[in-house]
Order: C-alpha cells, then structure tokens, then sequence
C-alpha cells in the first residue's frame, strides 16, 4: 500500500505504562474542555440575545465563527505537531484558548465577543491532532481506531458534561462568570502536561522519499469523501446537539426545563457509541458497511425526535441511540489510518478533522439559524421544518460512500509485537 521508502515507526518506550495513560488523560482532559467551551453558545442564548442584543442569526454567527479557523488551522496545526511535539504545541494552544475564553467573558460588545471566539478557536485547532499524537507516542497501531475514538469521547463527555453543568453555574454566577471558570480549568492540563509529555512523537515521522508525499493526501478522492461523510453525520452532534437542539427542544412545551438532559443524551450516548465502533473497526468490522447502516438508523432516529410523534418522556432513549449512532462519524479516521502513514497520516488525520467540524459548524449551524429568522416565530413547528435538512444531509453521506471505491473493503486487524 504505501512506498518503500517509508519509514514506519512503532511507537517509541520512553516511560512506563503509567506515563502513556497519564499523558493520555491529561490530552484528554484539554479536549473535553475544548468541547464542553465550544459548545457553550448553546446553553448562553437568552444571556447572549439580551446582553449583546442578538437574534438567533447572531448567535448561530457567533456560534460558528469559533469554527472558522478552527477548520482553517488544522493542516497547519499537522504540520506543526511535526515540527514542535505534542508537548510546545499543546502547551501554546491551551494559553491561546484559555485568552479567548476569559475575553469572551468580559465582552461588553458583539466585536469583542467575536473577537474572543475566534480568538479561542485558535487555540483549540491543534487538540486533536495533539490527541493522536500522543496516541501514536505511547500506544501500539492495533489500538489506535479504539483510542483515537476515545477522543471523542473525551469530548462529547465535556460536551455532556457542559451541558449539564452550565446551566447551573449560569443560574447561580451568570455566564460570564461561568466562562471564566471553564477558562481557568483549561490551566490545569496546561500546567500538568509539560511534566508527563514530550516532543518526540511519530505520527509525523518522515524521510526523504516521503517529503512530497503528505501533498498527495489533497489529492485523494476517497479521503475527501469519507471526510464528507464523517461531517454530515457529525453534524447531528455540533448542529443540533450542541447548539440548535436546546433552543428546539425547549420551544415544545413537554420539554421545557428538561431540554439540556435530554440533549446530553445525544453526547452520552457517541461518547459509548464512538469508541465502541473503534475498536470494532479494529478487530476486522466491514466499516462501509457500519457507516450505511449507522446513517440509516441516524436518519429514522432523527426525524422521530424532531417530529415530536412520541412522549417526551421518550426523548432520553431516543437521544441517547441518536448519539450512538451517529458516532459511526469516527470510522473514516480509522480508514485514513490504514491508508496513510508518516506525515501524511499526520495531515491526513487533520484534513478529515477539519472537514468533518467544518460540515456542521460553518454550513449548518448558521444556515438553521437563518432559516429560522425566517420565521415570524422560532417554535417547536419552524425547528421541525429547519432541522429536516440535518437528515436529508446523512441520506447524502450515504450515496457518496456507496459509490466511492474504497482500496479497503474490509481492514485486516493490525496484529501487535508480541
């Protein structure tokens, strides 16, 4: 599959156990963070509309503007990891992030708030590929599908989490108050990280038969469809669960109060689903396969929360298979794992990232909120006729990758060193 001039790399032993899981958390912890911020718009909208004199379009733009670049830095932040380590380049990020979260949080204008966000998706590009590579530093390959699918569940944990927590912590300190508390947790893996991590790390080691080659990566078809489809169905998750799902589910009467748990659910339930389906993917599961079928169960799932045809009660069980489902996004970077190494694994990995995030926060989360300004009214039957296109997008996702050829129908398992 690859050249033989490429050079690959097991992992390198310079620690224990221990320091690999230690390192692993600590990178971990930043994502949940980054995810449980990001997503805070959501849970803000009131606070949002009255403090700074919003409307649904304004805080969809607002929402979306941490994305932008976000998406824009991820190649970059790739070909960074390969040039100052997991360690520098966390460690930097995390400073950056932590300044956006702590200016949003004194903006008494929209400028400054859009300032802050676009200032604290800055910092937050480099994580998951800071994630993988310490993933590919400490870990054999035969567990990479299960582990890199546990940075999402890191991060729809703090996605969860957030939207459990924040509510709360707006109700009692306010949400500037509540911003600046996230911000300051973000010190903690930032001040742990230097002592358990390093700069040394393979997911972009090179040679000089492979220097060209991370350019192919752009050139790659399949990478670009997959990519796709990872991003339509991550879209159910940073579309509608982690902004236009509460504004939706609180307009119906029956939900009221209950629409942040409920909502939650969908990110529980992708914090199971995600790792679950790598390490499926790891141990030989047909992912094509997995994918049509998650997108078909993802769509039935989806239009009978928004058409509201069941009690509310059912919401939770509903949300939460959702969120299950939809996890199948993760499987593409498993994919590009197997067809990829060297650096061009590394901005591999990074363009199917910033393609799957790009999807639903810089096409759907705006364009739902436009769709329901619209409206004369944003309620339960306005949310329903916008949200249908979230959806029609999966159903998309599914005719790309069945006529996409794929060089691996089937991945054989990577058997480890014994």
């Amino acid at each position: 599959m690859h050249d033989q001039n490429i050079a690959v790399q097991e992992p390198i032993n310079d620690g224990s156990v221990m320091r690999g899981w230690l390192a692993y958390v600590i990178v971990g912890v930043m994502v949940s963070l980054q995810f449980a911020l990001q997503g805070s718009v959501s849970l803000m909208v009131p606070e949002l509309k009255a403090d700074l004199g919003l409307d649904e379009a304004g805080v969809g733009m607002i929402s979306s503007l941490f994305f932008y670049p976000y998406v824009l830095l991820q190649v970059p932040s790739g070909r960074l990891l390969s040039k100052w380590g997991v360690k520098t380049l966390l460690v930097t990020a995390g400073i950056v992030m932590l300044a956006g979260c702590l200016l949003q949080s004194v903006a008494d204008s929209v400028v400054t708030m859009i300032l802050g966000r676009l200032i604290m998706g800055i910092g937050a590009a480099p994580m998951i590929v800071c994630f993988l590579g310490t993933i590919e530093h400490f870990f054999v390959a035969s567990v990479f599908g299960a582990l890199a699918a546990s940075m999402e569940m890191f991060g729809l944990m703090g996605a969860g989490i957030g939207d459990f927590l924040i509510p709360q912590s707006i109700a009692n300190w306010g949400w500037r108050s509540t911003l600046q508390i996230f911000g300051v947790l973000t010190l903690i893996p930032i001040i742990l990280a230097p002592l358990v991590l390093s700069n040394r790390q393979t997911l972009a080691v090179i040679n000089e038969g492979e220097i060209q080659d991370w350019k192919s990566v752009f050139r790659d078809t399949r990478i670009w469809i997959f990519a796709l489809y990872s991003g339509l169905m991550f879209a159910v998750l940073n579309a509608f669960a982690a902004l236009w799902g509460i504004p939706f589910l609180e307009a119906d009467p029956a939900c009221t109060g209950h629409a942040g748990q409920m909502v939650g659910m969908t990110f529980l339930g992708a914090a199971i689903g995600a790792p679950t389906q790598g390490w499926l993917a790891d141990h030989g599961m047909n992912m094509r396969r997995a994918m049509v079928i998650c997108a078909i169960l993802t769509i039935m799932l989806f239009l009978a929360v928004v058409s509201r045809a069941l009690p509310a009660s059912f919401n939770y069980l509903l949300l939460f298979v959702l969120g299950f489902c939809s996890s199948a996004y993760v499987l593409p970077f498993v994919m590009v794992k197997h067809w990829l190494t060297g650096e061009s694994l590394s901005v591999g990995l990074a363009l199917t990232n910033g393609v799957s995030v790009m999807v639903g926060t810089l096409f759907y989360q705006p364009i739902i909120g436009w769709l329901i300004s619209l409206y004369p009214q944003a309620d339960a039957n306005s949310y329903c006729q916008v949200l249908m296109i979230i959806p029609f997008g999966v159903a998309l996702g599914i005719v790309l990758i069945q006529g996409a050829r794929s060089r691996t129908e089937q991945v054989v398992p990577v058997q480890s060193e014994p």
